[in-house]
């Protein structure tokens, strides 16, 4: 009897846990549909419009296309609107309107009107220090360029095809800003600096040190705030036929100790990974390898030799990309703390192209206060730039491209000159001199120097190069004239005074010239 009062207890409680189980089950199922949805946010970029549904908590919901006309159809469950939508500005993007009803009783529907088709993605982000629970839906036309992505400086429209020999042709660099967007990145010490606002100033004035060079083409991968997936950046970096492809990111710490740059490039396991993936996709992808020069279609191989191929070019990829990554390192050695002195090498996805030499640099911590003001200042931004733009330059020369400029500069003792030097390890005067084909005395007199002294990090004029000449920008749409005044660190006076403007009207295509610096 004890045993089977036992029994009977046993069941109870059993019956009691189950059922409280239930209750709260129940619980979560209601706290998880009554999230409403409390605000809109409209984020444009080149090739995508985002729209991002700040929440209250999680939500179930389901996303389908209508047409005649053309809609696209969120369902949440068990949800409200706390959003008035009249004011999204929806202007230059695929969306003429979002409208909202209840049916079903508790179901939110929310109906996107669009101007043209567009094909939808959505997916959920969890809360962080910044944001609550969020939903987000990308609209992406039917068809996407790397053209309509990036700003690629004087690359023409025919510069996807191989070059001839004799064409001298740019060397193409891709700069990706990280993050972007709905995507701050690391937050400073003092919860306002953004990371991907800091990347976008320094990778802009990488753009602008590289522009100027005779031999070089630089593409911005982001040149706005938006966020490009990472697979896709290096995709577009591909698709222009990158020789290089350099990430700039911030880094970040739970203290506030740690500080110095690192430089990344990508590692031997996350190499292998990649190439076993594009064997097994090669029939649907039909990947290219081979880069500038010339394409293989890995489809017309079997598995074995494709992996041969790939695991060949992954290599040399990763060797040279940790060679152009040292030759960085050596240029920013002394103008600002190295956290490590040597190519580091890790699993990044960004990283991850087998025909293109690829590197990430982290710039510095966010989290560290001094550090942190120091990347803020546009003087640090151009200075960093400078350094990363000789580094990708020296590479370049020492092993340049077959039918590039530089090439042909090099094969015709022609030595591009930068017009600002930054001094490196085991530099001294009469050896610069000597490399841009200067007296000593010339060298010396351009940068008030009296003595043979110099030390790693500092910055010498080359005589003959105005590092200051005057530039041009072309208006895009979307752009404002204090936008263009921030991007080439000018005032808006001067900009309005060197272009005779009285105020702030700007057209599409206008060319506008950029004070010299």
């Amino acid at each position: 009897m004890k045993t089977q009062d036992t029994l009977n207890s046993i069941r109870g409680d059993i019956r009691c846990f189950a059922c409280a189980l239930a209750g709260c089950a129940l619980l979560a199922s209601f706290a998880l549909s009554a999230a409403n949805v409390e605000e809109v946010r409209v984020w444009r970029a080149p090739d995508h419009t985002r729209l991002v549904f700040d929440l209250s908590g999680e939500v179930e919901y389901k996303l389908f296309t209508l047409s005649n006309p053309s809609r696209v159809v969120i369902d949440i469950e068990g949800s409200s609107l706390g959003s008035d939508l009249s004011g999204l500005d929806f202007n230059e993007s695929p969306v003429s309107g979002i409208r909202s009803a209840i049916r079903d009783g508790d179901t939110l529907r929310m109906v996107i009107d669009l101007v043209t088709e567009v094909e939808p993605r959505s997916f959920t982000l969890a809360p962080n220090s910044e944001q609550g629970d969020r939903l987000v839906v990308d609209l992406y036309g039917e068809s996407v360029s790397a053209d309509a992505l990036i700003n690629t400086g004087t690359v023409s429209s025919n510069s996807t095809s191989a070059p001839r020999i004799d064409e001298r042709r740019n060397i193409i660099v891709a700069i990706s800003a990280g993050h972007g967007g709905e995507d701050p990145g690391g937050i400073g010490f003092d919860g306002k600096l953004r990371e991907k606002d800091i990347t976008l100033k320094i990778a802009r004035a990488l753009f602008n040190q590289l522009e100027r060079m005779p031999g070089y083409t630089p593409i911005m991968i982001r040149d706005g705030d938006y966020y490009v997936e990472l697979q896709r950046r290096s995709e577009i970096a591909r698709e222009k036929r990158a020789d290089l492809f350099v990430a700039v990111h911030t880094d970040w710490y739970r203290t506030s100790r740690a500080n110095g740059l690192t430089i990344y490039a990508l590692s031997g396991d996350r190499a292998d990974r990649e190439n076993s993936r594009r064997v097994a996709q090669k029939e649907n992808n039909a990947d290219l390898l081979g880069g500038v020069g010339g394409d293989l279609d890995l489809s017309s191989w079997d598995d074995d030799v494709a992996l041969t191929l790939v695991s060949l070019q992954m290599a040399w990829s990763m060797e040279q990309s940790l060679i152009a990554g040292t030759r960085v390192l050596e240029s920013l050695d002394g103008m600002t703390r190295l956290r490590r002195d040597k190519v580091q090498q890790a699993s990044l996805e960004v990283l991850k192209s087998p025909d293109i030499p690829s590197m990430l640099i982290e710039t510095g911590y966010l989290t560290n206060p001094d550090e942190a003001r120091r990347l803020n200042t546009s003087a640090f931004q151009q200075k960093l730039a400078r350094g990363i733009a000789q580094g990708v330059m020296n590479y370049f020369y020492d092993a340049p491209p077959q039918g590039s400029l530089v090439a042909w500069q090099k094969a015709h003792g022609i030595v591009p000159m930068p017009g600002i030097y930054m001094v490196k390890r085991g530099d001294s005067l009469s050896v610069i001199a000597q490399r841009y084909n200067v007296s000593l005395a010339e060298l010396k007199s351009a940068n008030k120097i009296s003595s043979n002294t110099i030390h790693v990090g500092q910055e010498l004029i080359i005589p003959g190069v105005d590092a200051g000449e005057e530039e041009e920008h072309t208006i895009r749409r979307g752009e404002t004239l204090s936008e263009i005044a921030q991007r080439y660190q000018v005032t808006l006076g001067s900009l309005r005074q060197v272009n005779n403007i009285t105020n702030d009207r700007i057209m599409v295509g206008q060319i506008l010239k950029i004070p010299a610096t």
